[in-house]
């Protein structure tokens, strides 16, 4: 499972946008269910409560998320970026986007 900048990298990189508090929702329940907290956030009701809260871009976000937890997506489908551009590692936009 990706570390939560690992996930922002890959959203800023692959999406030109990243909500640190996505992926905080998405990984909330951890330090309580630890690997099981993906029944609670990673599914559709949650990513349709994501949709809610932020809006449509957040959807995109929270789905690269699990498209990382599930192994689809990983550093080697966005490393170009971060090789060119590595102050983009630690770049991500203020959350509150509603898009």
């Amino acid at each position: 499972m990706p570390r939560r900048q690992e996930h922002l990298n890959a959203a800023k990189i692959l999406l030109g946008y990243a909500d640190p508090l996505v992926h905080k929702l998405m990984d909330q329940s951890i330090e309580r269910l630890g690997p099981r907290h993906r029944y609670v956030t990673h599914n559709v009701e949650y990513i349709r409560a994501i949709r809610q809260l932020f809006g449509e871009k957040a959807v995109f976000e929270a789905t690269l998320h699990l498209l990382q937890d599930w192994g689809i997506i990983d550093e080697s489908d966005y490393a170009f970026a971060l090789v060119k551009h590595p102050r983009r590692r630690r770049s991500t936009e203020p959350h509150g986007y509603h898009g």
